[in-house]
């Protein structure tokens, strides 16, 4: 093996933009795919190393993109890998080969090829790690480059490792750096299908993912159905344009449409959506329909949404092919449209006299009663049902709330269907509807309240950037009269004031001499201290400001604890800038957890109070009340609070994971989004 210095042919102006300028992760290796495509590769192996290693945020150490085509031989090394950048090869394999740089900072190429000069086999090997060149010119700076010729004939590939990715060894990584849900186990296989149907249906070329081959049996049902339709453009030249229909294995129940261009010879997914057709519903499964035409091209689709698309032009190719998708579907759904032709006739259909505000309401009204009819026969069984019923349904979708009222009367049973019924007799429906959310979303929140503070992600959540910003919402948890109220210095003056006394006594680390650091849970590194005031008017027309100390699940309440907020109170009843006349003030401390000696004390206070729970101390010269509580003592109070109003109301709550992912994602950080993965 010989080790030569190299430097990369490159124009430093736009290198930055070229080696990251695919729309996102998956977009990048769909690019090394396209190139091992284009290598005439029979075979592309994809191994992604996934890991548990909670300081692996994305879940994925490395990732490896192979295949058996023809490689890059010694004597082209420098010509088709090294020179990048420049604008005559902006669609030449040299942008290409560095997708991965949108994934990672290190990729390592590996080669054999048949060098045409020496008329032998040559092995390359080639790193490259893009912290080398962050603040330098590119084309400056040096690399080692591995080679060697082979004596015998050798099986020629291309393989490259993406190593260090952006997810994992950056603070805030940029969006595009994000490894996205393509990758994760449990989608890779159908991504790679989705962006591939035609070369493996076809068998043109035979994709491995760790190991195992992606067969077109997986995922199809039946053959494809192929339509051709016409299209004429502004400038009077025709086109045809070929729909492919698959027929899917997947429960999504749903018609994803893929808009495909000529890249370089290979077929590529230049834009995608979920579709809704006037005449599909999800009983008639899951449909891929794969769209080519000599019309389209990149242009059309970069940075621009189809469903948006306002040019006259393009607003006749989507009319044409919705109408193709709308005959396809048509022409399988009978039963659909059977059901429509008796839904419109139908006294208690909701637009026979009045219109509804938008087509696709109208649309959507008529697929949630064919699914509803065709799941528990209702029309059949009971004719007065859709009396509250089609209702229910137009109100919901003009709402907004179509997905919440499908799952819950998609699956009532007949015996529930007859009591809501007789419940609706008694009571408003938007009554029903508007109390079984409240208490379905506060029971949920217990439940995710109740995991981050006890639960692993404990361990690295952070009160003033996490906790405490998801509590702040939630103030019912500490008292229905709370909710909804002003908070966060609706008085400044008082703020100031409270602020600054605030930091005087609570401004401190917990430490394992004062015995309130939880020492098998994290490190006091992110252990701060963060209180919020909240007011209201009660109904002896007094003004009450409820401060609440929150500490980290991290930080056990001590001796420590105890005391300050013993002076803390002292000081705001000793302080004359705080009012005194009809003001209460309700200061409460709270974590996850009491030390044995805070128990021993605050079980001898509560007892001396045993009408008002928690209460710890009151003073005398100012309304003042002092509460010290651990958070289980304040989620089981709630639960049983609303455990007799939810009565039989199924709740299944959304798992920590989902639920601060998609309501707090902008509160995760490093440590958290780890740690998320290990919360079930």
């Amino acid at each position: 093996m010989t080790t030569v210095t190299k430097k990369i042919t490159t124009n430093s102006r736009v290198i930055k933009d070229l080696l990251t300028n695919y729309s996102d992760t998956f977009a990048a290796l769909k690019e090394l795919i396209n190139n091992s495509l284009q290598a005439n590769a029979k075979n592309v192996y994809i191994e992604i190393d996934y890991t548990d290693d909670v300081f692996t945020k994305s879940g994925i150490k490395q990732i490896i993109v192979s295949d058996d085509g023809h490689g890059v031989s010694y004597s082209d090394f420098d010509n088709k890998i090294l020179e990048i950048g420049t604008t005559a090869k902006q669609s030449g394999q040299g942008i290409g080969r560095f997708s991965s740089f949108q994934i990672g900072e290190l990729m390592h190429i590996e080669t054999i090829a048949y060098d045409e000069k020496k008329k032998q086999f040559s092995k390359t090997t080639f790193g490259i790690d893009t912290t080398d060149f962050r603040d330098a010119q590119l084309e400056q700076t040096e690399f080692k480059v591995d080679y060697e010729y082979l004596e015998q004939p050798a099986n020629t590939y291309y393989k490259v490792t993406i190593q260090n990715l952006h997810h994992n060894i950056k603070p805030k990584p940029a969006r595009r750096n994000l490894i996205t849900q393509n990758f994760l186990l449990q989608n890779i296989r159908q991504s790679i299908f989705e962006n591939y149907p035609y070369e493996i249906f076809h068998s043109k070329v035979k994709f491995h993912v760790n190991g195992e081959a992606v067969k077109r049996d997986e995922f199809l049902i039946d053959l494809p159905i192929k339509k051709v339709i016409p299209h004429t453009d502004k400038k009077g030249r025709s086109h045809e344009i070929k729909l492919y229909f698959y027929n899917i294995k997947s429960s999504l129940n749903k018609v994803k449409v893929f808009f495909q261009i000529d890249n370089a010879g290979i077929k590529s997914v230049a834009h995608e959506y979920t579709y809704s057709s006037d005449w599909y519903t999800p009983d008639l499964g899951t449909w891929f329909v794969y769209i080519e035409s000599d019309f389209f091209n990149s242009d059309l689709f970069r940075n621009l949404d189809i469903e948006s698309l306002g040019e006259e032009e393009v607003k006749g190719v989507k009319e044409n092919i919705k109408n193709t998708i709308n005959d396809f579907f048509k022409s399988r759904n009978k039963k659909f449209e059977k059901f429509l032709i008796e839904l419109e006739k139908d006294k208690y259909y909701p637009y026979k006299e009045e219109a509804p505000a938008s087509k696709a309401q109208e649309i959507i009204f008529k697929k949630a009663a064919y699914l509803i009819e065709e799941e528990h026969a209702l029309i059949r069984k009971n004719d007065s049902i859709r009396t509250f019923l089609y209702p229910l349904l137009d109100r919901s979708i003009l709402n907004g709330d179509i997905e919440y009222i499908f799952r819950k009367i998609l699956k009532m049973s007949d015996d529930n269907v007859q009591k809501f019924r007789t419940l609706l007799d008694k009571t408003d429906i938007e009554d029903v509807v508007h109390f079984a959310n409240l208490v379905a979303n506060k029971l949920e929140f217990l439940y995710f309240l109740h995991e981050l503070t006890y639960g692993e992600i404990s361990k690295c959540l952070k009160e003033r950037s996490q906790l405490h910003k998801i509590v702040e919402n939630e103030l019912w948890v500490f008292g229905e009269n709370y909710n909804g109220t002003p908070h966060l210095w609706s008085d400044k003056k008082i703020g100031n004031i409270l602020k600054e006394l605030r930091d005087k006594h609570f401004n401190y680390e917990p430490t394992e001499e004062d015995e309130n650091l939880i020492n098998d849970e994290g490190t006091p590194d992110d252990i701060t201290d963060l209180f919020f005031m909240n007011e209201k008017v009660n109904d002896a027309d007094e003004r009450e400001i409820m401060i609440v100390e929150l500490k980290a699940p991290k930080c056990a309440i001590s001796e420590k604890e105890l005391n300050q907020i013993d002076r803390y109170a002292f000081t705001i009843e000793q302080h004359s800038g705080l009012p005194a006349n009809k003001v209460k003030y309700k200061l409460l401390l709270i974590s996850s957890k009491l030390t044995k000696f805070a128990k021993s004390k605050v079980k001898s206070r509560r007892s001396n109070s045993p009408d008002q729970p928690f209460l710890y101390d009151k003073k005398s010269e100012k309304n003042i009340e002092v509460y010290v509580m651990e958070w289980a003592e304040l989620i089981e109070q709630n639960k049983r609070k609303l455990g007799y109003l939810s009565n039989q109301l199924k709740i299944k709550d959304k798992t920590v994971n989902e639920k601060f992912e998609t309501e707090y994602s902008e509160l995760i950080t490093e440590k958290t989004s780890a740690q998320l993965r290990f919360v079930k």
